[in-house]
């Protein structure tokens, strides 16, 4: 049986992020080259996108910045210009047979807050000229409410200034953040060591839910302690994360759970074994007759089949269990939990197995382009052979589970 991983991460993010992000990012190779690079580009180092692609990442970063990490702090090179300090936010790409293959970088300038830190003073008015000025949102925070916002954070927010000043700053936290805002918080006000930077959800007039980042420093003001802080919206990133996530662990045609995330619920699954007490199978799914339904009707068909199977597939099992599209015509249903009696587990999963089977033999109706109207419709009569493999506290090695699933499906085919 060959690993079926589904598509690469190397594909990258969609073009329509990227075009429309304020924030520099570029995707380098596993070499350190760049292959895209955000048109943000221009405007912060004064060298167009193109003229970038196939250069070292050496071209963008000062030599000696801390620029391996997944997190960090370089200094980004300019055209004519001072370098700027920014902040790195890394996340690494791999290949299909999971090797890596470069990673997805982020580079937020960080030169204006890193300026307004340094000049900082133990005076109000000068945090509103430095706050008025800055490229990202300020707000002063005392006593768990407003002091001063600039009109960034205004913006991310949606509400004027008058509406904000003075209002406990919770009240425009989503509720499922607010312990992690008040500890921070609390530790920042008692000068206790915090992350740089943080994320937390923020609720807007008109924007719904949004992402923002934040970090701060205790400051003096009118001669009580209060933060300021430092505050960006990164909904867009968040997003673009959420997709570069959605390649990793989806199958793109199907939109169930890959190999790489079945591997993670396998082995959840089987650690839990001893623990629980309780047993779990694996169902492995082969279509028979899928080849000549590609070879005669082409690959839109085949295609149509494989979501006509996830969804038949999904419609048969109880939420608790996952069906996992291997790649190709194979599929993986995992069903847990199952009682702790071996033979009454068993009974059940043979029980799901000649549900399945019952299930994908009925016949599927494919829509194909062509015919009178544009279309034409094409009659599939197909089968599965399915093996079944049961697991549970006696098992320690989820690969040794999937291979006895794998084979008893060649034993069911061979048995046809």
């Amino acid at each position: 049986m060959t690993d079926k991983l589904g598509p690469s991460l190397a594909d990258g993010p969609p073009a329509t992020l990227l075009a429309h992000s304020h924030e520099l990012w570029w995707r380098e190779d596993a070499q350190g080259c760049l292959q895209e690079v955000s048109a943000s580009v221009l405007p912060l180092c004064g060298w167009p996108a193109e003229a970038l692609l196939g250069q070292p990442v050496s071209r963008l970063l000062e030599p000696g910045s801390d620029a391996t990490d997944a997190a960090g702090r370089a200094l980004l090179l300019a055209r004519e210009r001072p370098p700027r300090w920014v902040a790195l936010h890394a996340s690494p790409l791999v290949d299909a047979l999971g090797q890596p293959a470069g990673r997805w970088v982020l580079a937020r300038d960080l030169t204006e807050q890193l300026r307004l830190e340094a000049r900082l003073q133990h005076s109000e008015r000068r945090y509103l000229e430095l706050g008025e000025t800055a490229s990202e949102g300020v707000a002063v925070v005392q006593d768990w409410c407003f002091k001063f916002v600039n009109r960034h954070l205004c913006e991310f927010v949606g509400f004027p200034e008058e509406e904000l000043l003075g209002r406990p700053f919770l009240d425009f936290i989503l509720e499922e953040d607010h312990e992690l805002l008040k500890s921070n918080h609390r530790k920042r006000l008692e000068g206790v060591p915090m992350p740089m930077r943080y994320e937390y959800r923020v609720k807007t007039r008109a924007r719904g839910v949004r992402w923002l980042e934040m970090g701060g420093s205790l400051i003096d003001w009118q001669g009580r302690p209060a933060t300021i802080n430092y505050i960006n919206d990164v909904t867009t990133r968040k997003e673009l994360e959420a997709q570069v996530r959605q390649l990793a662990f989806v199958d793109a045609l199907t939109g169930l759970p890959n190999r790489r995330l079945l591997d993670d619920r396998l082995r959840m699954a089987v650690h839990q074994g001893p623990r629980t007490g309780l047993h779990g199978a694996l169902l492995f799914v082969d279509l028979d007759r899928f080849k000549p339904l590609n070879d005669t009707h082409g690959h839109a068909a085949g295609d149509q089949l494989l979501v006509a199977v996830a969804q038949r597939l999904q419609a048969a099992v109880r939420a608790s269990d996952s069906v996992v599209r291997l790649g190709g015509d194979e599929f993986v249903v995992m069903l847990t939990p199952l009682p702790s009696d071996p033979e009454l587990a068993g009974h059940q999963a043979e029980r799901v197995a000649a549900k399945l089977r019952e299930r994908l033999a009925q016949p599927y109706v494919l829509r194909l382009p062509g015919g009178p109207g544009g279309e034409r419709c094409v009659e599939h009569r197909g089968s599965a052979s399915i093996g079944v493999a049961l697991f549970g506290p006696q098992d320690d090695s989820p690969e040794a589970v999937l291979q006895r699933a794998d084979q008893a499906m060649y034993r069911a085919k061979a048995a046809r």
